[in-house]
């Protein structure tokens, strides 16, 4: 039997590898919770977790942008800046 352990952990260097491989994917903050999810519309969904402390470091990386006024009071998005 099969049984799936959720999200896994990861450090931001696995995270910015993860979000510029899935430009349709966003890194999450809520609190003190962070969290991958695979769709920036649909922040509510995990697929990696990130310690706050690896969360910081990886809003500093100038790969990522913040999408300002996310439909959740609170929570805060980032994305990887589309490069033109």
């Amino acid at each position: 039997m099969n049984v799936d352990p959720g999200p896994r952990k990861v450090n931001a260097e696995y995270a910015i590898e993860y979000l510029q491989e899935n430009p349709e994917a966003g890194l999450c903050c809520e609190d003190k919770r962070c969290w991958i999810t695979p769709n920036a519309n649909e922040t509510d969904d995990e697929v990696l977790l990130i310690d706050v402390t690896e969360a910081e470091r990886l809003k500093d990386n100038p790969r990522l942008r913040l999408v300002p006024g996310i439909a959740h009071t609170g929570r805060s998005l980032w994305v990887v800046r589309r490069m033109t």
